[in-house]
């Protein structure tokens, strides 16, 4: 089970002034009238004699180069040297983004890093893809054949004849073809009803999407946070000893000391190795959108018109007017039966719009931690933490 002994230091300070790990420590705390100081403060306070002897030659206590001057921790390089691992330790705080204070603490002011790992980005969230109304042309000119039939439009197997106009013909106002009044076919009038095929359809048509790019959200959480404070530091102040070290500031029970290089880094030091984290910046490589939007083939699209029909052969005398579309046939009962037709016009042929389908938009891309950018952070255990 682990627990905090910061109320443990409070208490028996006063009383035990006992040491750290041997390669951790603080140096204040080694006492000569410590009741019971620790392995490492005896080694340095050891009186000379045996007991009741009073003979020998007094061992020398602790000088001030061997004891140092730090009232903080004395923290050691990395061992192995630096290599591409800093000399001086930093203090560095892991916990949620959310639960980082905004500054570091007071007795390690400066931050050096507020690093992020454990990073939780979703694909994004595109718009749906969707298309314009169609655009297209009725270039096709008027229908392609125009008869005059000897029966009415519920008779199919009439006798017919051309009415057609003459060839290249644009629809304008045309006499060709013309018929008498009263003309005959086989005992009845002949004029009796028009049928005109369908108008040609539509041309050059397509969809354009109503954004080539879907707009879309993303969304981004950092699971770990680190903050990495420091505060100046004086490295003749631990005294002697076999590994260099550095007198830090000890910012509590939150913080580790760590050594930290940049890239991603391993192994740890072997006096670095209690805890390892990668840690990068806040904005990640992050290339997230959406695939571009696409619309298929028109549906629905027609070509209209108007086929006007003249009692005279220059269009002045107008007696019928149907609408034409491309999608059917149309055909007009003529009353009275036999009446003359003398010319024809077909006008205001148009495009009316159709719908497409939708296709694409969607998510594509990812982010990812900037591991160019990483640092890697080697930690000791905590002084704070006991098993």
């Amino acid at each position: 089970m682990r627990m905090s002994i910061h109320l443990m230091v409070a208490v028996l300070f006063p009383t035990l002034a006992a040491c750290s790990a041997p390669d951790t420590f603080v140096q204040s705390r080694c006492d000569p009238n410590a009741p019971i100081p620790d392995e490492y403060c005896r080694g340095l306070l050891a009186d000379a004699g045996a007991d009741g002897g009073g003979n020998d030659a007094a061992a020398p206590g602790p000088t001030p180069q061997s004891m140092g001057t730090c009232t903080e921790a004395c923290v050691p390089v990395p061992s192995g040297g630096a290599g591409y691992w800093s000399e001086v330790p930093v203090s560095v705080r892991f916990d949620k983004p959310e639960a980082l204070p905004k500054f570091c603490p007071s007795s390690v002011p400066n931050e050096k890093f507020r690093l992020f790992d454990e990073l939780v980005a979703p694909p994004a969230a595109c718009e749906a893809c969707a298309c314009e109304p169609s655009e297209g042309t009725c270039e096709g000119g008027p229908p392609q054949t125009i008869e005059i039939r000897a029966g009415t439009c519920f008779e199919s197997a009439a006798v017919s004849l051309p009415f057609s106009g003459p060839a290249g013909w644009d629809g304008s106002c045309t006499s060709s073809n013309a018929l008498p009044a009263g003309a005959s076919c086989g005992g009845e009038f002949c004029a009796q009803s028009v049928l005109a095929s369908a108008l040609p359809g539509p041309t050059s048509e397509s969809c354009a999407p109503k954004s080539a790019a879907p707009s879309f959200t993303t969304e981004r959480e950092w699971k770990l946070g680190a903050l990495a404070c420091m505060a100046n530091t004086n490295d003749d102040t631990c005294g002697e000893s076999a590994t260099k070290r550095y007198c830090v500031a000890d910012p509590g029970p939150d913080y580790l000391y760590c050594v930290h290089g940049e890239g991603v880094l391993e192994p740890c030091p072997d006096n670095y190795n209690h805890e390892r984290h990668e840690m990068y910046p806040e904005e990640p490589l992050d290339d997230r959108g959406c695939e571009a939007c696409e619309c298929g083939a028109p549906v629905g699209s027609v070509c209209v018109g108007s086929l006007h029909l003249y009692d005279d052969a220059t269009c002045s005398s107008q007696f019928e007017q149907a609408g034409l579309a491309s999608t059917d046939e149309k055909c007009i009962d003529i009353l009275p039966d036999g009446r003359a037709i003398g010319a024809k016009a077909v006008t205001g042929v148009t495009y009316v719009h159709g719908t497409c389908g939708s296709s694409g938009g969607a998510p594509k891309g990812s982010a990812s931690p900037n591991k160019i950018s990483a640092i890697t952070f080697c930690c000791r255990r905590s002084n704070w933490i006991v098993e």
